[in-house]
Order: C-alpha cells, then sequence, then structure tokens
C-alpha cells in the first residue's frame, strides 16, 4: 500500500513539472514569477518572495534585463522588459538609494530619478522579486539615458582578479560571462580621487565596464566596498 502511495505522488509530481513547463494559460487565481532559471508559484493574494540559489552556498550573479523606460516615479521606474533573458512585459523597478545605481550610459555618473528620460535602459536585478502584478524588483544597477547608437555599459560582479595569464587579460563575472580587456584598458575609481589598478579588482569587485567596436572592454569604473 505504501509503495502504491509512493508510486501515485511520484507521478503526481511529475505532472504537475510537466504542466508548469508548458504554455497553457494558468489558473486566473495562480502568478508566477521568473528570474532566469529560478520560477516560482503562488495562489491567492500577491507577495513578495525571493528566488534561491538550488543548492546552499550556490553564487548568483544579477539577472542583466533591458527594454524601454515609460514612465519615472519619486522612488521608481515603470519599464517594458524586452530582453531574451527574461521576458516579462511590464516590471516596476523599485529605486533604493543605498542600495540601487542609477547610472547614465555615457558617463557612468549617477543620474537623480527626475533627470532620468524616457527610452532604452538595462537593468540588473536582485534575485528577489515580488509576485505582484506588474511584478517589482529592488535593481543593483539601472543604466539610463543610453544614446540610440550607443551600446550600454554591463554592471559586472568580479567572481575574481583579472587573469591575464594568456597575455591578454581576462575579466570574468560571477555568471561565467567573459570580458576582454582592451591593451589601452583605461580604470578609474567611483566618485573618488584614489587611484586604482587592474589589480585591485578581486572576488566580488563591482564594476562597469564599456566595450569597444571589437567587443574589447575598454574602460572600467570599480565601485568601493
Amino acid at each position: 500500500m505504501r509503495k502504491r502511495y509512493l508510486a501515485l505522488a511520484a507521478a503526481t509530481a511529475v505532472m504537475m513539472m510537466v504542466s508548469g513547463c508548458s504554455g497553457k494559460a494558468q489558473d486566473p487565481g495562480s502568478e508566477t514569477t521568473q528570474t532566469g532559471t529560478q520560477q516560482t508559484e503562488a495562489s491567492g493574494d500577491s507577495q513578495s518572495v525571493e528566488t534561491q540559489p538550488e543548492e546552499e552556498g550556490e553564487q548568483m550573479g544579477p539577472l542583466r534585463v533591458w527594454g524601454t523606460i515609460t514612465e519615472v516615479g519619486e522612488d521608481r521606474i515603470v519599464a517594458n522588459c524586452e530582453s531574451d533573458s527574461a521576458n516579462m512585459g511590464e516590471v516596476v523597478l523599485l529605486i533604493d538609494p543605498d542600495n540601487t545605481y542609477v547610472l547614465g550610459a555615457v558617463d557612468g555618473l549617477p543620474v537623480d530619478l527626475k533627470d532620468v528620460e524616457i527610452g532604452n535602459f538595462e537593468a540588473y536585478l536582485s534575485p528577489a522579486m515580488t509576485m505582484s502584478l506588474p511584478p517589482q524588483n529592488t535593481p543593483y544597477a539601472v543604466i539610463v539615458n543610453i544614446p540610440e547608437d550607443m551600446q550600454a555599459p554591463q554592471y559586472v560582479v568580479a567572481a575574481g582578479p583579472v587573469d591575464d595569464t594568456n597575455g591578454a587579460g581576462i575579466l570574468t563575472g560571477i555568471d561565467e560571462t567573459e570580458y576582454t580587456l582592451a591593451r589601452s584598458v583605461n580604470i578609474q575609481p567611483f566618485l573618488t580621487k584614489n587611484i586604482v589598478a587592474l589589480k585591485d579588482i578581486e572576488r566580488e569587485s563591482r564594476c562597469l565596464v564599456w566595450m569597444n567596436d571589437e567587443g574589447d572592454v575598454d574602460r572600467i569604473v570599480l565601485f568601493g566596498e
């Protein structure tokens, strides 16, 4: 009898997984929020959830998304998220002055919300996402005021020091993305007059990187701890 029960439970679990991965419409009382490969489902009232790494101690990098800003408020940015990695449609970016960088794409300097332009953006989301509609997130960084003909800089959390064992410097993010550094890469600190060098980049250092036409990083802003 116990074996029968376990078999029935296992079959039910498999059916639920298949149903959850299918493209069929969900129950109107159920809402799903997906950040990267982490998915959480809840029924009933909206609530705040946090997607966690599958295994304890596993590192998760920020989720990079992009799209178009449609509205700017006193403490939030409303945007249409169109990125391939997380096509969430409308999303509300909650701006926490102590934890969120809102940065201009051209110079990497802070931008007041009143000066954020309607148009293209990139954002780097934290794992926490509310299950309200539209979904809400307090991002690590939002890149705004991006010119139409410009590739936006990227916010990178380093997996470790720059690797230059093969001649060309390689900066690797904790999401395992590798960035090749140009020979004449310029590195500067964020909002200080300190002198910094590539050797100052270490594990979990936060950087803003610009790439040239060849796809190599030719400018880095290194954030302080």
